[in-house]
């Protein structure tokens, strides 16, 4: 799905500009105990699960209509924890990597959730954000897609 889905609001936005460093060899963002592989991992698991047919992707926190805005915020989220997209889920802020704000954007997620701001943002896509944060930050150990 495109980076411009209108969950995620915005016009078309141009390609992340290319780091200096490949990504590989940069730090993770503070507050992330997550490895570099397990991110990958889940963004691909992700990538490939867009693919499937709704009740064929093991998340048991979203509802088949769901699936589609939850997979997205996890591709956007991992993408943006592993410094492959330039702007956070959800605000859309610019952040210098790796000095990301991990916390505030559960927080923005929740935000989202409960409609105190971006009510654009559909609630499976800011749960989608919310759970990806919480694995990465090992809030939880329950992955967000279960392999």
């Amino acid at each position: 799905m495109a980076e411009t889905s209108s969950w995620n609001r915005g016009g078309p936005q141009q390609p992340p500009a290319q780091p200096t460093q490949t990504p590989a060899a940069q730090a993770l963002p503070p507050r992330v105990t997550r490895s570099r592989s397990e991110l990958e991992k889940l963004r691909d698991d992700a990538l490939g699960s867009q693919a499937l047919q709704p009740g064929d992707v093991r998340m048991i926190w979203c509802s088949p209509d769901g699936v589609a805005s939850a997979l997205e915020a996890i591709i956007h989220t991992t993408r943006w924890l592993l410094g492959e997209r330039e702007w956070s889920p959800i605000s859309r802020e610019l952040y210098d990597y790796p000095d990301l704000p991990v916390p505030l954007i559960r927080t923005h997620a929740e935000d989202a959730i409960f409609g105190y701001k971006w009510t654009d943002t559909s609630e499976w896509y800011a749960g989608g954000v919310k759970r990806t944060v919480e694995w990465a930050t090992a809030a939880t150990e329950e992955r967000p897609i279960f392999e």
